[in-house]
C-alpha cells in the first residue's frame, strides 16, 4: 500500500514540512519525495494566456506554422 500526500509550497511553512519530509526520505528507504511536475501552475497559466491575447490582438506581428517551416525549407 502507497499513499500521496500533496503539499502546495507557496508558503514558508509548507516548504519548511517538505524538507523535513526530504530529510526524512535519505534515512528511511520506504519513504519516497516525488516532485509533481505536471502540474501546470497559475504563473505559466497567465503568461500562455497574456501571450495569446497578444497575439489575437497583434495578428501582423506573428507568422503562420505554415509560413515559418516554408522559410526554414528554404534556408
Amino acid at each position: 500500500m502507497s499513499f500521496t500526500v500533496k503539499i502546495d509550497d507557496t508558503s514558508p511553512k509548507a516548504q519548511s514540512i517538505i524538507n523535513m519530509l526530504k530529510e526524512l526520505a535519505e534515512d528511511y528507504s520506504f519513504l519516497n519525495i516525488v516532485e509533481d511536475v505536471d502540474e501546470i501552475n497559475d504563473t505559466i497559466l497567465r503568461e500562455v494566456d497574456a501571450r495569446k491575447e497578444y497575439m489575437e490582438n497583434h495578428p501582423d506581428e506573428w507568422k503562420s506554422w505554415e509560413e515559418v517551416k516554408r522559410n526554414i525549407q528554404n534556408s
